[in-house]
């Protein structure tokens, strides 16, 4: 190789310059709700906190923590999010393994009505008369029934089967008497663990976000997510129904924190770093994944 020219380490400086600054925008924000959230609220409405916390305070987390609502709330998120995942990607690969086996009979039929619903949904109203008449309103499983099968996650694993599944395997293990369950699990599920740790983590993103189920379909409060809770949380205007009455003179008898120093933007900006921070730190332990489960399929033998 050559030395760099001028051009070339000019292109490097400046791309290296441009990547970093993308990456603070990225960062910054959540940086910016952390110090908000373990500052003084009082403190915070005066203005000028940019970089550090002028009033160091875990108040907005005990106020936020000593309600019962919330806690639930976020229980609710973490089985939803564990169930539907774990059973949206044994589903989903399950349909995708049959898809992908040429000998299906209507496979090339089931393969355009699965693409054709993909590409033309039914709408909100038909989709919530099919949840009523499944009895799944205002019912803890309709945060996971609907999502234990997706069809774009389908698509993506049947190519993964089809290209990365040596078919000599397969025949191997049909004439020792093997069938397709066992194809499946002993050959299918080993195969494919870096494509269902990357299709997993988007999964589990969508499932704990998710806040538009909860609000739509779920009346019962002590059903909904904490995403929804959130929502609901940061499109109400009054004080009262940030931090309830009762919820504050529980906070008050046991002197959980200093009333003066609390705000409702205070208290909001905890209940995000709450929502944010268990998803976040489920990315390294399957970022190793990403790169071979994303590239699963480009390359052929």
């Amino acid at each position: 190789m050559g030395r760099s020219t001028p051009g070339d380490r000019a292109f490097t400086i400046g791309n290296t310059l441009l990547l970093a600054l993308f990456a603070f925008l990225c960062a910054y924000p959540l940086w910016y709700i952390l110090i908000l959230s373990v500052n003084e609220g009082t403190d915070t409405s005066l203005g000028g906190i940019y970089w550090w916390p002028r009033a160091f305070t875990l108040d907005n987390y005990r106020v936020m923590l000593s309600d019962h609502t919330i806690l639930g709330a976020f229980w609710i998120t973490v089985k939803r999010t564990v169930i539907g995942t774990f059973g949206s990607l044994l589903v989903t690969s399950m349909v995708a393994f049959a898809l992908s086996r040429r000998e299906l009979p209507g496979r090339k039929l089931l393969l355009f009505v699965f693409l054709f619903v993909m590409l033309f949904s039914g709408g909100l109203i038909p989709y919530y008369i099919q949840l009523m008449n499944l009895n799944l309103l205002n019912s803890f499983w309709v945060y996971v029934f609907p999502s234990l099968f997706s069809i774009w996650n389908m698509f993506v694993m049947k190519t993964s089967f089809q290209s990365n599944i040596p078919e000599n395997v397969v025949e191997s293990v049909k004439l020792d008497g093997g069938g397709y369950t066992r194809i499946y699990f002993n050959i299918v599920l080993p195969f494919s663990m870096p494509l269902f740790a990357a299709l997993g983590l988007f999964t589990a993103v969508g499932q704990w976000n998710d806040w538009f189920t909860g609000a739509f379909f779920v009346n019962d409060l002590s059903l909904q997510p904490l995403p929804t809770y959130l929502q609901r949380m940061l499109s109400t205007i009054e004080a009262t129904h940030m931090i309830s009455a009762s919820q504050m003179a529980t906070a008050n008898q046991t002197q959980l924190y200093n009333p003066d120093a609390i705000t409702t933007k205070s208290v909001r900006m905890a209940t995000i770093m709450i929502t944010i921070l268990p998803i976040l730190f489920v990315y390294p332990f399957v970022q190793r994944f990403f790169v071979k489960g994303v590239l699963i399929g480009s390359v052929k033998e």
